[in-house]
């Protein structure tokens, strides 16, 4: 992704297209918990952003992320990752 600036604007497209929910202020370190949104709408922004990015965010690694820094460096992490030979 290059720098935060990205996932906060990847963050704000996806929770308004899975949610309808616009959020204007959003930074690296606004926490994910505290904008209001319900597990579902979470899942779902979660399968978006994994569509647009095409990956996988495994579960065990999304319970560690609190704010949207966090998830920008599980997202670059996982970029980063190649897949091991078969």
């Amino acid at each position: 992704m290059g720098n935060n600036n990205n996932i906060v604007a990847l963050f704000a497209k996806a929770a308004f297209e899975v949610n309808g929910k616009s959020f204007n202020n959003l930074t690296p370190s606004t926490v994910i918990a505290s904008l209001g949104m319900d597990s579902v709408a979470i899942m779902e922004l979660v399968g978006f952003l994994e569509e647009q990015l095409g990956l996988r965010l495994p579960d065990e690694d999304l319970a560690l992320v609190q704010t949207l820094a966090d998830l920008e460096a599980l997202i670059q992490r996982i970029q980063g990752e190649t897949p091991l030979p078969a």
